[in-house]
Parts: C-alpha cells; structure tokens; sequence
C-alpha cells in the first residue's frame, strides 16, 4: 500500500491531504515503509498491502464513515474536508483524497486533492465520481482540529519529524468526536 500526504493550506485553514496505493511497486514483504518521490504524482509514503496497522486504519475510517456522510448531508462541511476513496488503477487500487465533495445517494463527485501517480488523465483539481463503497477513510474541520484521518495517524511514525510535528498538531486527540453537536 503506498500513502501520499501533503499539507494544503487554504483560507488560512490546515487540511491535511493524505493518499494511499495498493498498486504494484509497493515495499517488499518485512520492510518499513518509506518515503517515495519517484512517480509522476506527489511523493508518496509506502506501506506493503497486508500492513496490519494501516488495514485496521481503512476498516475503522469505514465504520464511521457515517459521522463524515451526516455532516455532508446536513451541509456542514468545508470546501477541504475530504474522503480517500480507492480508485481502480494500475493493477490496483490508488487511495487519493477528493475534496469539495457532493452525494446524491450512494453516488458522490469531487475534486483530486492531490495529483495522482497511477490515473492516467486525472490531476490534482480533476473532478471525479464514486461510490460511497470506494471511500477508505474521511476527513473533516471543526474547532480548528481536523476529525478522522485514520489512515493519517498510522503514518505519523513515518514523516520527517518536522512535518509529523505539523500534521499531529492538526489533528484532533481522537479521530471522532466524543459528544453529537
């Protein structure tokens, strides 16, 4: 599984982009994940397919996907508030974040938060459609914390320290929220 994060500030708020691939070229078997800037799209942190952590991370993100849909459906998120959903690719599937997002049903459109490595024609602003069954974790600003991002937590041991740093001080204590508001 491969994970790409960068920082995205936009009117004076920290959203946090994180992507993640299970297309091929991942680490081998045993090995620590890393840092990969070698692919046409952003640098990319990898992690093998069958990562326990980060597994566990997608399947909690998917169990509460429920907070992040109420919030979009009651209008109460921002234009950086996200989901990471799997998109077909390469031989795999490419984790990538699109915010801006809209649902009608079961069908959501948004835009690539981040540019792709393994989506021939998309780029990062690319407007895409998907089903609510392809999101792999979710994002959202409140109280100036950024909620969820599961899958972000689990790389944090993995960043530059001066970028862990600033990634853990965006996000909230928990990855939901304690009490319905």
């Amino acid at each position: 599984m491969t994970l790409k994060l960068s920082l995205i500030i936009a009117s004076g708020l920290c959203a946090l982009s994180l992507t993640a691939c299970d297309a091929p070229g991942g680490p081998a078997a045993g090995s620590t994940p890393a840092i990969d800037a070698s692919g046409p799209g952003d640098a990319v942190v990898q992690f093998q397919a069958q990562d326990a952590a980060m597994n566990a991370a997608v399947e909690k993100a998917r169990t509460t996907l429920p907070a992040f849909l109420a919030r979009l459906d009651a209008g109460d998120i921002l234009p950086t508030d996200s989901l990471k959903v799997g998109f077909p690719a390469n031989g795999g599937n490419e984790h990538i974040w699109v915010n801006q997002v809209a649902r009608k049903g079961d069908e959501l459109t948004g835009v690539l938060a981040n540019e792709p490595n393994w989506m021939p024609g998309l780029h990062q602003g690319s407007t895409v459609t998907f089903a609510v069954d392809l999101v792999s974790d979710w994002s959202y600003q409140k109280d100036g914390v950024r909620w969820g991002n599961y899958t972000t937590r689990v790389m944090l041991p993995y960043l530059a320290p001066e970028e862990a740093e600033a990634v853990r001080a965006s996000l909230s204590a928990t990855p939901t929220e304690t009490t319905a508001r």
